[in-house]
């Protein structure tokens, strides 16, 4: 857009500097047709002046030689047509000055109604750069504000993922530390089983022993009582120690077993709440890469049938999780086999990588792409369809190519030459394009 401003303004430049020529010729055909105007004038007079001269040697015709008079009279007449004639020619000048400063005017009136339609047009045009710079600005502003979301997005997966990790270990943890809690408890849970059976076998027992002993008085003495005690003390070691708290701590750690299902369930429930969404990111982002393999997929099918007249698609080499792995085109030139792309030749791989490129352009268009002799293994043909490719999408992106290939120079806006100087630095110049 740029360029075809520049060659408005070029063409402009030379229109007025045509009116400027146009308005010196004919300041000079003015200054040409006053000097006419002027050596008319003296004609006229000296024709005037030799009517008085005829006029007096008629009145002296009577008294003169008349044959000599008659010959003089010839020659003035002679010499009055010779210069009427002169004058006609000058009339003739002058009505052809007349008529070519007419065209002159008519020119200048053309070439202002021309400059002004090219004022209208520069108008135009910038009034158009303008809205295209906003465009870009608002499309760039689009571009940064969609990767900021999607670096948030990627942040938030990370942190998201990294949490999980976090989580499903301490999960691993709890579960952990819950089957010790349930071991224990079981463990005293048994422990009071059986102290409660020994407790109530105990009392059993007592309460056979008052039957038994009713009100009796024992006749045992002091050492002999102390003797029982004493084997009742064995007794008892030999049943073991009791823990007297064992009630107490099974109360805490029943509180503790509750109070950490409550937190494995919360943990659980927040535990799915992270897997939904790290689903539904996985399937956003599925979603988004199908989307845009499809649309890229049938831009390259129609380019590359445009490019090389054969037919070709992209292949996935997952289908069913295309992100493990990698992606590959399978291509059918004209006239041969499907061939995949390492198999092909260079000239082939260059317009397979274009008709990639130029899909991805058509799908989400770029401000400007540069192309470093990517024409150099195609041939004539080729070339002339990658430039009318490139021809096309110009009007919205800016190529910058360079290129040595004659049809891909031909389809330029603007060449730049570039050459070597005799002491090996390099000169950048305007190339004009010969129609």
């Amino acid at each position: 857009m740029v360029i075809f401003c520049a060659l408005l303004r070029r063409n402009f430049s030379d229109g007025l500097a045509a009116v400027a020529r146009q308005q010196e010729e004919t300041k000079s055909s003015a200054s040409e047709l006053a000097a006419l105007e002027a050596e008319l004038d003296a004609a006229t007079g000296e024709i005037n002046g030799l009517n008085g001269e005829i006029e007096a040697i008629k009145k002296r015709l009577d008294d003169t030689n008349i044959p000599a008079l008659t010959e003089q009279m010839e020659k003035k007449r002679r010499e009055i047509e010779e210069f009427e004639r002169r004058l006609r020619n000058k009339d003739g000048d002058i009505n052809d000055a007349q008529r070519e400063r007419q065209h002159f005017s008519a020119r200048l009136g053309e070439l202002a109604e021309e400059r002004k339609r090219l004022d209208d047009a520069n108008q135009r045009i910038d009034s158009e750069i303008s809205g295209a710079n906003g465009q870009i600005a608002a499309h760039k502003a689009q571009i940064v504000t969609l990767e900021e979301k999607q670096k948030e997005f990627s942040g938030e997966l990370d942190e998201l993922r990294t949490k999980r990790s976090e989580v499903s270990k301490h999960i691993q943890e709890s579960e952990l530390k819950l089957m010790k809690l349930d071991a224990e408890k079981d463990r005293i849970t048994a422990q009071q089983a059986a102290i409660e059976e020994r407790a109530k076998t105990l009392g059993i027992e007592i309460d056979m022993l008052k039957q038994q002993v009713g009100e009796m008085d024992t006749e045992l003495t002091l050492s002999e009582i102390e003797g029982k005690i004493a084997e009742a003390d064995g007794a008892l070691r030999k049943i073991g120690a009791v823990n007297m708290l064992a009630i107490e701590e099974y109360d805490k750690v029943q509180r503790q077993v509750t109070e950490r299902t409550e937190k494995k369930e919360i943990l659980s429930t927040e535990r799915e709440t992270l897997i939904q969404r790290i689903e539904q990111f996985e399937k956003m982002k599925y979603e988004a890469f199908t989307t845009a393999f499809k649309a890229i997929d049938a831009n390259f099918r129609e380019i590359f049938a445009r490019l090389t007249s054969g037919s070709g698609n992209l292949v996935l080499e997952n289908e069913e999780d295309p992100f493990a792995g990698g992606m590959t085109f399978a291509v059918k030139p004209r006239d041969k086999k499907v061939h995949l792309l390492n198999s092909l030749s260079g000239g082939e791989k260059s317009l397979t990588t274009l008709a990639f490129i130029f899909s991805i352009q058509r799908f989400i268009p770029a401000p400007f792409y540069a192309f470093d002799e990517v024409d150099m293994s195609l041939d004539g043909a080729n070339v002339e369809r990658i430039a009318s490719m490139v021809e096309e999408l110009a009007p919205n992106t800016q190529f910058i190519i360079i290129s040595l290939r004659k049809p891909m120079i031909g389809a330029a806006e603007r060449i730049m030459g570039v050459t070597l100087r005799p002491d090996k630095s390099t000169l950048v110049t305007g190339v004009k394009a010969n129609g």
